[in-house]
């Protein structure tokens, strides 16, 4: 079985012979802990190959085991939460979660302790909650470090290169993924080692430095390619497209963008087909063939949107179910205080009436205890609802949450019969405030853009950000000829924007659609308007306004 683990991260054609080895000598196994054990790996095999279907199979048996130990059980709820996210299935992802957590504290097994926390951070890094992902890395980087296990460091100090790196890519973080590269060399844990020679070439291609980017890849490809790992390789493939795009090399590029999209394992939406759609638009517009790129940013913004809803959908599972742990915890709380003041009440009635007003302040003490506590999970929950709706970078309006508002700014409209406007607008040349002055300081000026609409409009408007550098402004009860004053006030304030890193001849434009409803048009009917007027605003040569 210690061989079957040490394959399933170094040799995946040696791990699937093992696999089969084991099943053909069934009868070998002794106890249900024996099989539980098997199982465990058998489904880590295919979690690795990004076979999330087959692998709940194995899991499901573990736990209809009658003579299966508490540990076993915990190594199937940390591997099972990672396969329904995988499968979009967040509740089930989340319930299996917060179960496994609740009985970490519990488990003897420091192996096992480490996994549950491993795999609790690796799915916040996919809510991308780092500050959560790392509180349970850190407790799994100290069982590693108390069981002396340089396996497990290896593990954890890979994840935690990998979470500054997202956190912020305008930080070098050269020298910690360097750090953890050669730690972890000579462990054999080819899937860790590929992970962080692309994670290394993601951090010099932020910071320009392409030549070495490549080289990064290169040696993450042929890690991944010894390791059999698809997904991996796929990812890889992208960030090698992604330098030949950018050095000019586009026929190289292409062999690796239609590689990626043709393999069976992207045909769904998802991050390596979003990239790798993403890519194909760049190609095709540095190739000065605009049809082909229009279709794949198309095909891009379907992709997106999907995207987000998937995200929203897992932002609104996860606080349901954190809700529901933290309610069933309330509820226990409560429970345990109404016994203990039972128990009080107990003894004071045999004590003489002496003790009746210290009676009385344990009372009401543990009351407002109770009723301080439940107020606190109160506010809390009502805090993440709030932050379920906004953007985190811009504190606007997310995607969602502006289109719920838009819609019953129109159904408003038709009870009315009143007219609105919607804004879509754009700024110009923003990747070029990233490429020049790097993305903290793009992020500075998304945050001051934001903050000059939000500063003009009225309470009734609708503000929020598409994504990426794209906003929507919903205007009730306004005509056209209303929304092009708000947008050149806008416009004004855009390029008074200022910064002791921007050069004094830096301004900040942008391209504005605008489309009013006039008679029986939909909401997406006029987004759609808008948006297309926002592109023949650019095509215009940009900082302009265009009324469909």
């Amino acid at each position: 079985m210690q061989q079957l683990k040490q394959s399933n991260t170094s040799d995946s054609g040696q791990a699937f012979r093992l696999i089969q080895d084991l099943k053909s000598r069934w009868g070998d196994f002794e106890t249900d802990e024996q099989k539980a054990r098997f199982y465990v790996q058998e489904s880590y095999f295919y979690i690795l190959k990004s076979e999330s279907q087959k692998a709940q199979s194995p899991l499901r048996l573990l736990l209809q085991l009658p003579g299966v130990s508490e540990d076993s059980r915990l190594a199937a709820y940390s591997l099972l939460s990672q396969i329904y996210m995988s499968l979009n299935e967040y509740q089930k992802a989340f319930n299996y979660l917060f179960e496994g957590l609740s009985v970490t504290p519990k488990i003897q097994d420091r192996s096992l302790q480490f996994t549950s926390y491993y795999a609790a951070a690796n799915i916040f890094v996919e809510l991308g909650d780092y500050d959560a992902a790392l509180e349970y890395v850190l407790k799994a980087s100290d069982i590693a470090v108390a069981m002396n296990n340089n396996e497990n460091q290896c593990y954890v100090k890979a994840l935690v290169a990998n979470i500054y790196l997202r956190q912020d890519r305008s930080i070098n973080h050269d020298e910690r993924l360097k750090e953890s590269i050669e730690y972890c060399k000579g462990l054999n844990i080819l899937v860790v080692d590929a992970n962080l020679y692309k994670n290394l070439a993601q951090n010099y291609f932020n910071h320009g430095q392409l030549e070495k980017s490549e080289l990064a890849y290169r040696a993450a490809l042929k890690i991944s390619a010894d390791n059999g790992y698809q997904p991996d390789i796929l990812k890889i493939k992208l960030g090698l497209a992604r330098v030949y795009i950018e050095t000019g090399e586009f026929q190289k590029a292409k062999v690796y963008i239609d590689e990626v999209l043709h393999k069976t394992e992207v045909q769904e939406s998802g991050v390596s087909r979003k990239d790798a759609t993403e890519l194909m638009a760049k190609y095709y517009e540095k190739n000065n063939n605009y049809s082909e790129a229009y279709k794949a940013l198309l095909e891009l913004a379907i992709i997106q949107d999907k995207m987000l809803k998937e995200q929203a959908d897992k932002n609104l599972a996860f606080q349901k179910v954190k809700y529901a742990h933290l309610d069933q915890d309330a509820q226990i709380k409560i429970l345990d205080q109404k016994n203990k003041l039972l128990a009080l009440t107990s003894q004071v009635e045999v004590q003489s009436k002496r003790n009746f007003q210290l009676l009385l302040v344990i009372v009401l003490t543990v009351l407002t205890g109770i009723s301080l506590w439940l107020w606190r999970v109160k506010k809390q929950k009502e805090r993440y609802q709030r932050l379920s709706q906004v953007d985190a970078l811009t504190n606007t309006l997310n995607r969602r949450s502006a289109l719920k508002l838009a819609n019953d700014v129109h159904h408003n409209s038709l009870i009315n019969d009143s007219r609105y406007c919607v804004i879509i607008f754009d700024l110009d040349y923003f990747k070029t405030v990233n490429d020049r002055f790097g993305h903290a300081m793009g992020d500075w000026v998304l945050k001051q853009v934001s903050d000059c609409v939000k500063e003009r409009i009225r309470p009734v408007d609708v503000f929020g950000r598409l994504g990426g550098e794209e906003f929507i402004v919903i205007l009730p009860q306004c005509m056209s000829e209303d929304a092009i004053k708000f947008i050149e006030r806008c416009a004004k304030a855009f390029k008074e924007i200022e910064h002791a890193k921007l050069p004094s001849d830096f301004r900040i434009t942008a391209s504005f659609g605008v489309a009013e409803k006039s008679n029986g048009e939909s909401l997406e009917e006029l987004i759609i308007e808008a948006d297309n007027a926002m592109y023949q605003a650019k095509r215009n040569g940009r900082n302009q306004v265009q009324v469909y």
